[in-house]
């Protein structure tokens, strides 16, 4: 047997074992191996192969476009798994079937071309645009558009390849919900026993299918994988090397590439964070930024002026923080409810704002999901520990009328009907928070603020805006008032609100 014999046979062997291997191989020529496909080959078998005793386990994998990941999964993958269980089924869902059809053909012709001598394997009867089986009559690969309604036989191996196809529909709430439902009535419902599945997607959003499954899902695992590198670099990239440089997208192109985005003022930084670096939940929105906000130190925590230290999450490199005013011109309450009291409704927010001279100050925001009797009781106790808040703004949708009719003979509630949509509502209060007119309390002695300017940053795209809207809904009110003092008043009784009512029990 000569060398050139041993050589390929070697090949051969090597490409069944390792599914890096079986890129190099079924793909020949055309091939480029890069860091980025020999890192995804080694998880993606590991994760097929692994068995964990679970019903079923989830490999979320986030990386940008054009670096090759189709290739190496979607485009590869299935003809492998095929040939090494050719007894099992295959799923694959994309954003539409023409893409889905894709995905299939390519398959096809790797069974076609290599299956037979490494796995001896083959196409059998059925063989249609977007399904085939194998010549066993058993192994089978169906592959469809997401939204089609995927049936038939369960599937030990579904792969989710770009759920959403652009924007417009990443931004839709009813598209995602739609998506969400496919997934939970469609896809999952076919997984066989220890089923294995493997979503690649661009994550636009903080709500999107693979933020919604590792909110709910147990067993998921993560790989996200920014052009740009960060710190902890799963490839062990130092700090803003390019993730493939060996495609020709070396740090050259990564530094010119990354201006042409940045400089663009129309969504330029959102597309940037989420389809480059993958990390829509961490991107600054174009409505409010974050570091628009102030801080004050709150007079019940008995701190100083200027603390001048860092605020852990704020995001800033150095703040001051201003000694609260010990009285208000105008204080009130704000309240954001919800429709319902379950873990699919929105939060509660219900806030305290002062007013002193042109400055807002928030002094206490409540949020998280309550129902009715829950609510009322909430508003209660919060009006009793800001005696000044005399004015309680409950907006009339949701349980608000019902709220209103409650308590409006115990406080003095007016009840707010809104105008214009959630947009516009914030670009008229936004000047105040650009200004620097808007003050929180320091993060380090109040741990919400970090997520009431997440929730700011992220809107309107993300997935909760409750604290946004009892904000807005305070700051149109008070606008209109001067904040001044008018007669000297007596200092207020001090409070430790948190521990009389902790707004996370």
């Amino acid at each position: 047997m000569n060398d050139s014999l041993l050589a390929e046979l070697a090949r051969r062997e090597l490409a069944r074992r390792y599914y890096g291997e079986y890129l190099a191989y079924s793909y020949g020529d055309d091939w480029v191996r890069t860091r980025l496909s020999s890192y995804l080959a080694e998880k993606i078998q590991n994760f097929i192969e692994t068995d964990t005793g679970h019903a079923y386990d989830i490999l979320i994998i986030e990386c940008p476009p054009q670096h090759g990941k189709s290739m190496t999964v979607s485009e590869s993958l299935p003809s492998w798994y095929l040939g090494r269980h050719p007894e099992r089924n295959i799923i694959l869902a994309s954003y539409d079937s023409d893409f889905a059809e894709r995905f299939c053909r390519k398959n096809k012709e790797k069974i076609n071309n290599v299956g037979g001598h490494l796995f001896g394997i083959g196409i059998g009867a059925i063989d249609r645009a977007g399904e085939f089986e194998l010549s066993n009559g058993k192994g089978r690969m169906i592959s469809r558009g997401i939204m089609s309604g995927i049936t038939g036989n369960p599937a030990n191996l579904i792969i989710i390849d770009d759920p959403v196809k652009n924007q417009q529909e990443a931004d839709s709430p009813a598209y995602r919900n739609r998506v969400w439902s496919e997934w939970q009535a469609s896809l999952k419902s076919r997984l066989a026993a220890k089923g294995k599945v493997v979503v690649i997607m661009t994550p636009w959003t903080d709500d999107d299918l693979a933020a919604r499954i590792i909110r709910s899902e147990k067993n998921v695992q993560l790989l996200r994988l920014p052009v740009e590198a960060e710190e902890n670099d799963p490839l062990g990239r130092k700090v803003g090397q390019a993730l493939c440089p060996e495609l020709g997208k070396d740090d050259q192109w990564l530094k010119d590439f990354k201006a042409s985005y940045i400089s663009d003022p129309q969504g330029g930084q959102r597309a940037w964070t989420a389809l480059y670096q993958c990390s829509p939940r961490q991107e600054e929105g174009n409505l409010v930024q974050r570091n628009w906000f102030r801080f004050y130190a709150p007079r019940r925590q008995g701190v100083g002026n200027s603390l001048g230290n860092r605020a852990e999450g704020v995001g800033r490199k150095e703040f001051e923080c201003v000694e609260e005013p010990e009285v208000y011109g105008t204080e009130l309450i704000s309240v954001d409810a919800s429709f319902k009291g379950d873990e699919g409704s929105d939060f509660v927010s219900i806030q305290v704002w002062g007013k002193r001279a042109q400055d807002y100050f928030l002094r206490y925001c409540l949020n998280k999901r309550l129902n009715f009797p829950d609510t009322v009781e909430a508003i209660r106790t919060i009006y009793r520990l800001f005696p000044r808040a005399r004015t309680v703004l409950i907006e009339e949708a949701a349980n608000g009328p019902a709220i209103i009719q409650t308590l409006q003979r115990e406080m003095f509630i007016i009840p707010v009907t809104p105008l214009g949509g959630k947009i516009s509502r914030v670009n008229a209060i936004s000047p105040a928070i650009e200004s620097g007119h808007v003050f929180l309390p320091d993060p380090e002695k109040a741990p919400w603020v970090n997520a009431y300017i997440e929730q700011w940053i992220s809107f309107p795209n993300g997935r909760h805006d409750d604290m946004v809207d009892a904000t807005s809904q305070a700051l149109m009110r008070m606008i209109y008032s001067s904040g001044e003092v008018w007669e000297e008043k007596q200092r207020r009784p001090v409070f430790d609100v948190e521990r009389l009512f902790d707004p996370y029990q």
